[in-house]
Order: structure tokens, then sequence, then C-alpha cells
């Protein structure tokens, strides 16, 4: 269609006029200056207008061959630069996919973070009562052992010195020589124990009372009552002992349920702040894959805006350089008509008289 078209409009240029008018307009570009060159080179030599087709012909099929090697390179180019920027925009599409699902990570990390602290910190909270439990119970305990000692060497200081009275006063002798001696054993008690209390109230009682006993029956008595007192103390010491050991036993049942439950308590808060290390690893990481995908998405993308003008660009000047082979190629073929529908003198003079410029 475009070559009926095309001598449809030649054929339009039949005369002279128009015919030497297209000679006129060739010295405007170099091609047409080498078209122009070439006829009047052939016609100066007087060269058949055959001859002048064929040289035309010749151009003819390497404008064509130009042509075409341009609309090839064009497509090449086109699919060159097709998949460079679909590269790039894959890359962009991955990039921004992965940071957007980093994105949406990061909060949920930064949640388990936090609650994963909070839960250290009340396990470690725990864990310090149970030690302020711990150091209570035990500093109770001592203090009951001490106390527990101290009446348990106050009342062996009595039943001694009940004893030492007992064979005072069950001893041989007169009885001012036991009165003497009863009396200095008091006297020892009272500097040993100044205010008695309890148990040795009693003893003081009945030490002071073998001072004084003067009669046999008395010192019978005396004797009675002295060893009915110490066997009353060594049964209370036999209780006091039972009381000390159920608190022993009570302490070491309370020390151990602390213990126990801090070694659970400190094997969680091992485990909850190696999590938290993770967990903050993990962070410091997603946050540099978003940096590191906002980097490369910006990087792509710039690639791609220069990859799109570089090739508009290229596309802009293959197109131009295309569409001056098509106008040489219409040149051409518009001589090739004049020659072939004949050549007046008029307009071989007419050829002949353009100057190149």
């Amino acid at each position: 269609m475009k070559i009926i078209a095309f001598l449809c409009v030649v054929i339009a240029l039949s005369s002279a006029t128009e015919a030497i008018d297209l000679f006129n307009t060739l010295p405007k570009t170099d091609f047409g200056r080498t078209i122009l060159q070439t006829v009047q080179m052939e016609l100066s030599n007087g060269s058949a207008v055959d001859s002048v087709v064929d040289s035309l012909n010749e151009i003819l099929n390497s404008a064509e061959q130009e042509k075409g090697a341009i609309q090839a390179n064009l497509r090449n180019r086109q699919a060159q630069c097709q998949t460079r920027q679909d590269d790039a925009q894959s890359v962009i599409d991955r990039a921004n996919a992965k940071r957007a699902d980093d994105e949406r990570k990061l909060p949920l990390l930064n949640e388990e973070l936090i609650n994963k602290q909070e839960q250290a910190l009340v396990k470690d909270s725990e864990e310090q009562r149970n030690n302020d439990k711990l150091a209570l119970i035990t500093a109770t305990r001592e203090q009951q052992k001490q106390e527990y000692q101290e009446r348990r060497n106050e009342l062996t200081n009595y039943v001694a010195a009940l004893g030492e009275a007992k064979s005072i006063v069950s001893g041989l002798g007169s009885v001012s020589f036991l009165q003497v001696n009863s009396n200095e054993h008091y006297l020892k008690f009272k500097e040993a124990h100044p205010t008695p209390r309890g148990y040795g109230i009693m003893v003081e009682l009945l030490l002071k009372a073998s001072a004084q006993a003067k009669t046999p029956e008395q010192v019978e008595r005396l004797v009675a009552t002295i060893q009915g007192l110490i066997d009353s103390i060594y049964e209370l010491q036999k209780q006091e002992l039972l009381v000390d050991d159920a608190r022993e036993v009570e302490f070491i049942r309370q020390r151990e349920i602390l213990l126990l439950a801090n070694q659970t308590l400190a094997a969680s808060v091992a485990e909850l702040k190696a999590q938290v290390l993770h967990l903050q690893q993990d962070i410091v990481e997603v946050t540099n894959d978003v940096n590191t995908n906002k980097q490369i998405a910006a990087i792509k993308t710039k690639e791609l805006n220069d990859w799109v003008k570089t090739c508009s660009d290229e596309e802009k000047n293959l197109r131009a350089i295309f569409d001056s082979r098509v106008g040489q190629v219409e040149t051409v073929n518009q001589i090739l008509i004049i020659f072939n529908s004949g050549l007046s003198q008029e307009l071989r003079k007419s050829i002949a008289e353009i100057q190149l410029n």
C-alpha cells in the first residue's frame, strides 16, 4: 500500500518543474548531496540513463539494508532495555516486599522482647524475695539456736549446782560443817546468777534451804526435793530438745523449698535472658535488613530511571536515524521514477546546474 501511495505521489510530480524542485532539495542533506553528485557525475560522463538507474539502485539497496539493520537494532535494543528494566523492577519489588515483611516483624519482635524482659524482672524479683525469706528464716533459726544453747547451758548449770548441793548436804560431817559448805555454795551461785529466773529461783531457794538444814530429817527431805528438781530439769531439757529438733526440721524444710524454688527461678531467668539476647540480635538483624533493602530499592530505582532515560534517548535517536533512512529510500525511489519515466534535455541541464554548496 505504501508503494502504491508513493507511486501516486511521484506520478503527480511528472512535470519538469516539479522534478527539478525535487533535485534542488538534494543539497540540503549529506545523503542528498551524495545522490546529486552521483547523478551529475554519471550524466557529465555521458552515461546512459540505465547506468544512472543502476547507481541509484545500489544507493537504494544500501539505504534499504541500513534501514533494516537500524530497525533490527532498534528491536534488539528495546528487548535489552525491557529485560534490564524488568530485572531492576524485580529486584525493587523483592527488596520492597522483604522490607515490608521485616517492618511488620519489628513491632512483634519488640513486643516479645519487652514481654520477655518483664518476665525476667518478675522472676528476678521473686528470686530476690525468696533470698530475703531465706536470710530471714536463717537469721531466725540462728537466733533460736543461740537462745536454745543459752537456755541449755543455764539448765545444765542449775543441775550442776543442785548436784553439788546434794553432794554437800548428803556428805558426812557435822551439821555446822554442812551448813558452812552449803552457805559457801549458795553464795557462789548468787554470784554467778545474781538475778535468777524460772527454775533458777527454785534452785536458789533450795540452795538457801540447804544452808539452813539442821536435822537429818531436814537433810533427807532436802535431798529428795533437790533430786526431784534435778529430774524435772532433765525432763524439761528433753522437751526443749524435742522442740528445737522440730524447729531445725521445719527450718530445713523451708530452706529446701526456697532453694529448690530459686533453682527453678534461676533456670527460668537464664533462659529468659538468653531469649532476650536472641531477640535483641534478631531485632538488630531485621533492622539492618530493612535498611539494606531500602538502600537496594533506592539504588535499583535510580538504576531503573537511568535505564528508562537511556533507553528512551537511544530509541529516540534510532527512530530518528530510521526515519532518516526511510526518507532517503523515498527520495531515491522518487528519483528512480523520474529517470525511468524519461529524462529530457532540459531536465539534464537543470540537474547539471544545481550547486552542491
